[in-house]
């Protein structure tokens, strides 16, 4: 899809509009007040996109730590946690490839395979039970809270998520559409 045309200012409201509607109040529940907002704003205006579109998988894990990081520092309280950063990032980046204009305008379609899935309590447990299914149980740590995923722990979700949408056919990230999707 070719790069779009679109101004500076239509692009930024995009975002914005795309940050309300990725970050809603049932993706930071129980995680304090304002949180939602300090993400938005965030998101909408601090994350540079453009630095997430990279040729590999190590390169785009590289910004988005850098991008989780940056988030977490701006989140207050008991929401102020890598997990929960990750997750709010991993729901908007998601998003953004979803969106025909922010993907085209970023040229996001190449990421797409380095996606992570978004991790919550769902997605933990289905990943969980998916773990126990094929009788590896002892491959994931057990589920707790978005607050208390570790990077170690994250990753060992986006491994097993990886392996378990190899034979979908589809990124690991279109998981989160399969699990919330059955529901």
């Amino acid at each position: 899809m070719p790069r779009s045309t679109f101004s500076r200012d239509f692009i930024t409201s995009l975002r914005a509009h795309q940050a309300r509607v990725s970050i809603t109040p049932s993706t930071v529940r129980a995680q304090g007040k304002g949180t939602m907002h300090v993400a938005r704003d965030f998101i909408a205006s601090e994350l540079d996109l453009a630095k997430l579109r990279v040729s590999s998988e190590r390169r785009y894990l590289a910004q988005l730590d850098k991008a989780t990081d940056a988030l977490r520092r701006h989140l207050k309280g008991k929401a102020k946690s890598w997990g929960l950063a990750r997750k709010l990032l991993n729901i908007y980046i998601r998003d953004c490839v979803y969106s025909r204009m922010l993907c085209a305008h970023y040229r996001l379609e190449r990421i797409e395979p380095f996606l992570g899935l978004p991790l919550d309590g769902v997605v933990g447990q289905a990943l969980g039970t998916a773990a126990i299914a094929r009788g590896q149980h002892h491959r994931l740590p057990r589920w707790k809270s978005i607050r208390r995923l570790t990077p170690e722990q994250s990753a060992l979700y986006q491994g097993f998520a990886t392996e378990l949408v190899a034979e979908a056919g589809h990124a690991r990230v279109h998981l989160d559409v399969v699990i919330w999707g059955g529901r």
